[in-house]
């Protein structure tokens, strides 16, 4: 009875989060030179219609910054999922130094990322396009 408990839990625990998901999903697109990072090159990513999907954190200083990569995304029809945190975002999109203990130092805030590589067959990319299909 014990054992079947002990694989029900380590069931559990293989799920991803979507945080998880997000930075799988980053991180893969960063190896492959998929990655867009800024409004510059997000904002040109998207109008060149080479974003499949774009990540906007929600404590950026400027409204007009959100706003722009909210309209450039809602009329070239790319997904735009929020993220809380513009450091976390940093981190995630690889903009920082990971020390010997594998903690991330030095991160630079973005306010924006973009991808154009997305590797479908992982299951942070399932994880992320079941969130997103699921809207608001």
């Amino acid at each position: 009875m014990a054992d079947e408990e002990t694989k029900v839990e380590a069931g559990e625990s293989t799920e991803m989060t979507i945080f998880e998901a997000i930075r799988e999903v980053l991180k893969k697109a960063s190896h492959h030179n998929g990655l867009f990072r800024g409004i510059n090159e997000v904002a040109r990513a998207i109008d060149k219609g080479d974003a499949k999907v774009c990540f906007v954190a929600d404590n950026c200083e400027l409204n007009d910054y959100k706003n722009l990569i909210k309209a450039l995304c809602t009329e070239k029809h790319v997904p735009l999922v929020n993220v809380t945190d513009r450091l976390q975002l940093g981190e995630w999109a690889g903009m920082c130094k990971i020390d010997t203990a594998g903690v991330a130092r030095n991160v630079v805030k973005c306010s924006s990322v973009a991808i154009s590589f997305v590797d479908e067959e992982t299951q942070a990319w399932k994880v992320l396009s079941n969130t997103l299909n699921q809207g608001p």
